[in-house]
């Protein structure tokens, strides 16, 4: 694991904006809320972001459950929208219930259900080189590219295009190292399967961010000079957003809600497709002056609030 922390996170995103949608802020001033229901009934679609809006790790954050029941009985459509290259359709149902959530498979749309789909249209998997562990949800798909954890890092000469899956425990200092050293003097194409420079976790009730795939390829253009810029499977890119509204046949994406705890991932990408956003104070920038962290991304939210 590759610790960062809140302010390195954040000079990662304002470095690559040129890799993300464009800022399309709201006209006025961010509004305060109590919660969501009190601006419900503008919304047809409420799409959460998990981590820092539903839970903690595997811990449901106070009252969001209740959050969850309260919307249902409103009759809202929901859809969970995560950067997760480790959960698809086909685990994600039993994932939330083990947290407490009541969300079918068809009711959560993941990074790495996007990053499946493109997996699926891959002529020459021999010269991609990937980000991820051993053993993935997605090894099938995953089959002919050079697994660079296996390679400590390296990248093979037949390797020109890289993808940057899955952060997290796997992929170590040493790793990253050799990826940068074995990238000199050459360009690749890249594709971000998660997006997402850090994630936060919990050790002995204590918050820490661990970096994760956006921050690995941000080094690696600052390090090496890469010309490319990444494809986005999951937020801010717009594919995921898209995705998720054309399964509910939203026509008018003013009527849908992104709710989020990030503003570079979550209400960046939901403010580029026309969303209206929430911004909740109970995630990623808990404990911080959340109008300074606006100020300083230059991206606003419609609604800001303490929680669900």
């Amino acid at each position: 694991m590759i610790e960062i922390n809140l302010s390195i996170l954040n000079q990662c995103y304002a470095r690559r904006m040129n890799w993300y949608p464009s800022v399309n802020n709201p006209e006025g001033a961010s509004v305060r809320v109590g919660g969501i229901e009190e601006i419900l009934d503008q919304f047809d679609l409420i799409m959460l972001d998990s981590y820092g809006v539903l839970c903690r790790g595997a811990t449901p954050i106070e009252g969001a459950i209740d959050a969850i029941a309260m919307m249902r009985r409103h009759n809202k459509a929901l859809c969970v929208v995560s950067n997760d290259t480790m959960t698809n359709k086909a685990v994600a149902a039993e994932k939330y219930a083990a947290r407490g959530f009541d969300f079918s498979g068809d009711e959560v749309v993941t990074s790495l259900d996007i990053t499946e789909n493109w997996l699926k249209t891959i002529d020459n998997p021999g010269r991609w080189g990937v980000i991820a562990p051993d053993v993935h949800p997605s090894d099938e798909l995953l089959q002919g590219m050079v697994r660079l954890n296996s390679q400590n890092g390296v990248i093979p000469e037949e390797v020109d295009s890289l993808l940057f899956l899955v952060g997290g425990m796997g992929w170590t200092a040493e790793m990253q190292a050799n990826l940068i050293a074995s990238a000199k003097d050459r360009q690749f194409t890249m594709a971000l399967g998660n997006p997402d420079m850090g994630a936060p976790y919990f050790i002995d009730g204590k918050i820490h961010l661990g970096a994760t795939p956006g921050y690995f390829a941000d080094c690696l253009v600052k390090e090496t000079g890469q010309q490319a810029t990444p494809e986005l499977f999951g937020k801010p890119g717009e594919t995921i957003f898209r995705t998720v509204m054309e399964r509910h046949g939203i026509t008018d994406p003013s009527r849908v809600l992104m709710v989020g705890d990030t503003l570079y991932t979550d209400i960046l990408g939901g403010n580029a497709v026309g969303c209206k956003t929430l911004l909740l104070e109970c995630g990623v920038y808990r404990g911080t002056d959340i109008e300074q962290a606006i100020a300083d991304a230059g991206i606003v939210p419609d609604f800001i609030a303490p929680h669900l």
